[in-house]
């Protein structure tokens, strides 16, 4: 594993224009870039959450989906409007994100299709498309067009051939996808049913289901029995095997 650089990691976790960045365990604060220079970016925060000297934390997912964790410091934050603070970000240090998925991650092909249920720029009930990226016990990731922000939470439902696993997901990470105009969006399961769980399972150990053979319609011991009737005349007269096909 190659380590991310502080001016690589900076780079790709403010690449979309804004960031998610934890003030305190369960907390967060939303800024906004005005710029970037190596190891340290210039922001906009809300005036009230932020402080000089106040410890926040980043976290990203490079393009091998390794997660990364950003301690950053705030040197400066000053007045900028009523309801805005200009702040002075700098990385300290980046390090791999402990939090993130430990799983087993298995690089996965197939669609995928949610419906929102808290997002901060989708309609709730509004259908999401995408097409999966990877899949681990704990979380999804999938590549989509729509724009998701972190901590929209939805309904999942993934088709990996015969296998479908639906429950509710959060967005944990947000990153620029190979395709023009897409993101891969990370998502944790907050909720499977117990079927899902299983074909989870089987897909990480390199199975799944088939698809269900058609039953046959043929009632081959029926056929049997007409073809052993010796008794019954073959020339097609009533009673005959021949006539009871035709009857049929």
């Amino acid at each position: 594993m190659t380590p991310l650089s502080p001016e690589d990691a900076l780079a790709l976790l403010l690449a979309p224009g804004e960031a998610e960045l934890e003030i305190s365990s369960g907390a967060y604060v939303r800024v906004r870039v005005d710029s970037v220079d190596g190891r340290r970016a210039d922001a906009t925060a809300p005036r009230l959450s932020v402080a000089s000297g106040m410890q926040v934390t980043g976290r990203v997912i490079d393009e091998d989906g390794t997660p990364w964790e950003l301690s950053m410091v705030i040197d400066n934050a000053t007045y900028h409007s009523p309801d805005l603070a200009l702040i002075a970000l700098r990385v300290l240090q980046v390090d791999v994100d402990a939090s993130r998925r430990a799983d087993q991650r298995v690089p996965i092909g197939g669609v995928a299709w949610l419906v929102a249920v808290s997002c901060r720029d989708v309609v709730d009930g509004d259908r999401v498309e995408g097409s999966l990226e990877d899949l681990s016990k704990s979380g999804v990731a999938f590549a989509t067009r729509r724009v998701l922000r972190i901590h929209d939470r939805l309904m999942f439902h993934g088709r990996f051939f015969a296998d479908e696993i639906n429950g509710e997901v959060r967005v944990a990470s947000l990153r620029p996808a190979r395709a023009p105009g897409h993101m891969i969006v990370g998502c944790r399961f907050l909720d499977l049913d117990a079927e899902s769980e299983a074909r989870i399972e089987r897909i990480l150990s390199g199975g799944r289901s088939e698809p269900a053979r058609p039953a046959t319609t043929l009632d081959l011991g029926s056929l049997r029995q007409a073809a052993r009737a010796d008794e019954d005349p073959s020339d097609g007269s009533p009673g005959s095997w021949k006539s009871r096909f035709r009857r049929s």
